[in-house]
């Protein structure tokens, strides 16, 4: 068990990072990064590898249908979201999409002023006007004739599920009144035990279970990233198969890939060579795995580190894991024992979570409780926890 004195306190990993400063004064830098901003995570490509089917079995049944209604699901890295946004770029102006991060706006006003933005394509004040003095202006609003489809996409949808009231209140209307298609998008793929159960059946989605990546997906992604955006002999495809195997095996989360990638070369170009090696792929793995945790964890208030450290300890019990309630709540009970006041409530501990949530240190999840009914919320760590936690009892 870490013990409490200076365990906050970490020692900067400088080594490669120095020496890539000694490259870069000595030798200069070579440039193998001929375009950065293929490596944004957000930018979307005109062919995604490995989900053009999806995209076009999307583009099509949006198409054909009068109303399209579908729910993918998987885990965080595999393509949903970006899938998705490409199918409403194909359809450009065959349908108006109204795009809704539910991780950023769930609540019944601030979702229904997005929605009536977007369609009606001009500012919306929701000032003074109460629930009921929205749902008629959504009323109205669907009602209106239109040559063009409405396509409403909620992504990480479960932030809004899981909220009650809201999704109810925000799904009726657009189910009531008009002709719209849905896409949700979620990690979860339970969270509709959790929809209110006739809005549920009124839904009738289709559903698609998207699987990780394998390492041949990543392998293509990544070869479509380096052609795009390096110099042309900086890389070969023993590089990226490289990088594809060790991304696949730790965490299946395209994003990470080509973030690993793109350090890969970034450290290359600053310790001036020409090429990628085995030895820098090593060095930009040992930086990507410990550069998150480290910038943030130190930056945390006291008992939220400790949260991070008992959910560790407990991923660690269960081979990738911890179940957030109540057993990491115990485990953390007992490292911040020695605190003034000792653990906080039940409450706070889930604010917690929340937190790490929105920082991405974990995903979270819920999945069948054992030996006795019901679910539980489990947590998965976006690093490698191990590590973490080697590098703490060492302080």
């Amino acid at each position: 068990m870490p013990s409490s004195d200076g365990i906050f306190e970490f020692k900067g990993v400088c080594g490669a990072i120095l020496g890539c400063l000694c490259g870069y004064f000595s030798q200069g830098v070579r440039m193998i990064l001929k375009d950065k901003g293929v490596f944004d995570i957000n930018r979307i490509p005109s062919v995604i590898p490995v989900r053009n089917n999806l995209i076009e079995e999307i583009v099509n049944k949006i198409r054909l249908s009068e109303v399209y209604r579908l729910f993918i699901s998987g885990v965080t890295g595999n393509g949903k979201t970006s899938s998705v946004k490409r199918a409403l770029e194909i359809l450009g102006n065959e349908i108006i999409p109204v795009y809704i991060n539910c991780s950023e706006t769930n609540s019944y006003t601030s979702i229904s002023k997005h929605i009536l933005e977007i369609v009606r394509d001009k500012p919306f004040s929701e000032k003074g006007k109460n629930r009921d003095e929205l749902a008629d202006e959504l009323k109205r609003m669907l009602l209106t004739k239109r040559t063009k489809k409405l396509v409403f996409v909620f992504d990480e949808v479960d932030k809004l599920i899981e909220k009650k009231d809201n999704h109810v209140d925000i799904f009726s209307p657009l189910l009531n009144y008009g002709k719209v298609s849905f896409i949700l998008i979620s990690n979860d793929p339970n969270i509709f035990g959790k929809m209110q159960g006739m809005l549920r059946s009124r839904m009738q989605l289709e559903v698609k279970m998207l699987s990780a990546y394998q390492p041949g997906d990543i392998l293509e992604i990544l070869k479509q990233k380096a052609e795009e955006g390096m110099i042309e002999g900086s890389y070969d495809i023993e590089t990226l198969a490289t990088i594809s195997k060790f991304s696949s095996d730790i965490w299946g989360d395209i994003r990470v890939a080509i973030k690993l990638l793109e350090k890969t070369a970034v450290i290359t170009e600053m310790l001036g060579k020409d090429k990628i090696s085995e030895e820098i792929i090593k060095e930009a793995i040992k930086d990507l795995q410990m550069s998150e945790i480290d910038k943030v964890f130190p930056t945390l208030p006291r008992h939220l580190r400790w949260v991070v450290v008992a959910l560790c300890l407990e991923s660690r019990k269960n081979n990738g894991f911890a179940v957030t309630y109540p057993n990491a709540y115990e485990t953390y009970g007992l490292l911040a024992q020695k605190e003034r006041f000792g653990k906080v409530g039940d409450r706070q501990y889930r604010a917690y979570l929340d937190d790490l949530e929105m920082l991405r240190l974990f995903d979270f999840q819920w999945k069948p409780a054992v030996n006795r009914r019901g679910r539980v919320r489990i947590a998965i760590p976006k690093f490698d926890f191990e590590s973490f936690l080697v590098g703490i009892s060492a302080e």
